[in-house]
């Protein structure tokens, strides 16, 4: 009787091995395909990505010139703000010998003051 249970482990032993190195094989062809299916799709892979960057790049171009043209509009406009002001300025000596200059810069002054008080007090 115990041969016999010993014998019937041993079958069930070997059955389940067998079941197991199965599922092993089956698993590894598996694994085998995926390999083989990313290899194949690798080089496509690093085509798009290298595409990508390209157009990554020149996004990054195309902004950096855009900054820098920003810039430019930005000097060309306090460039123009500043020759208006020049220009009213001298405007304002030439034509009134000046008294209406040194009243227009008090104001100028006490608006700044007011609007940095307001500032101050908002934030």
């Amino acid at each position: 009787m115990l041969t016999f249970f010993i014998v019937l482990v041993l079958i069930s032993e070997v059955i389940v091995t067998a079941h197991i190195v199965a599922f092993i094989l089956k698993i590894d062809k598996k694994v085998c395909d995926l390999n083989e299916q990313i290899i194949k799709l690798t080089p496509a892979l690093e085509k798009e990505l290298t595409s990508f960057r390209i157009s990554l790049n020149k996004i990054l171009l195309a902004l950096n010139k855009f900054e820098q043209k920003l810039q430019s509009k930005t000097e060309e406009f306090k460039f123009n703000i500043l020759k208006s002001v020049i220009t009213t300025a001298l405007y304002l000596i030439l034509n009134t010998n000046g008294k209406k200059v040194l009243s227009t810069i008090e104001l100028a002054f006490s608006l700044k003051d007011i609007m940095n008080k307001w500032a101050k007090k908002f934030a």
